[in-house]
């Protein structure tokens, strides 16, 4: 098989496990039915990605990669401008995530990282470690800029309920936000979401740290 046709198979094989994957989550898919939504040979995927697990991993990446380069270009821009204040910052890795979104669909990523946590928890931990800590040390970095009075310690534990908002937030939910407010929001446009979760989270983060 020429490198045409491995690449085609591999692009074939991730398309139709990340398909899968966010559709019926890491355990309520099987390889067969990977392969044949492909159309290619089960076998293909030991070969090429190792097993299941190996292939989800892949699928993650690839899912996680643009959002990452997304965050770390806010990010720079931010500090090449030299206007970094703590909405800016939240803003800079929030936004990348939902922007051209719709309320109504799940987010791909968010939809990994719900199944994951759910079925698969150290394989959850070790790619929280290997996708995500670079680009949260460089956010967490940032905060401390703006807030010096704030432990790193406190700004962690913001981060974590931040992300646990935004896997809780990001699941489709558009009924039920017409219900709850009366049917004042229906919009689908992503814009109104990543201004209310950044200012809600902004306002976190700056809170004064519990007493002890």
């Amino acid at each position: 098989m020429d490198q045409k046709s491995v690449a085609d198979v591999q692009s074939r094989l991730l398309k139709a496990a990340t398909h899968l994957f966010i559709k019926k989550g890491y355990r309520g898919v099987s390889i067969r039915e990977i392969a044949e939504r492909a159309k290619t040979n089960s076998a293909l995927i030991s070969y090429y990605f190792g097993d299941k697990e190996g292939l989800f991993i892949q699928v993650f990446k690839t899912v996680a990669a643009p959002l990452n380069a997304k965050r770390v270009a806010s990010f720079e821009k931010l500090e090449e401008a030299g206007e970094i204040t703590v909405e800016s910052v939240v803003r800079a890795w929030v936004a990348p995530m939902f922007e051209g979104a719709s309320l109504s669909k799940e987010s791909p990523i968010a939809a990994l990282s719900l199944s994951l946590n759910a079925e698969h928890g150290k394989l959850s931990e070790d790619l929280i470690l290997e996708i995500y800590d670079v680009i949260n040390l460089r956010f967490l970095a940032l905060l401390e800029r703006c807030l010096p009075e704030v432990s790193r310690e406190t700004l962690v534990w913001r981060l974590y309920f931040l992300v646990g908002a935004i896997l809780t937030a990001t699941r489709p939910h558009g009924r039920s936000v017409k219900r709850l407010t009366d049917g004042r929001v229906t919009s689908q446009d992503s814009d109104e979401f990543i201004n209310q979760l950044v200012q809600f989270a902004a306002a976190g983060f700056q809170a004064s740290a519990p007493t002890r």
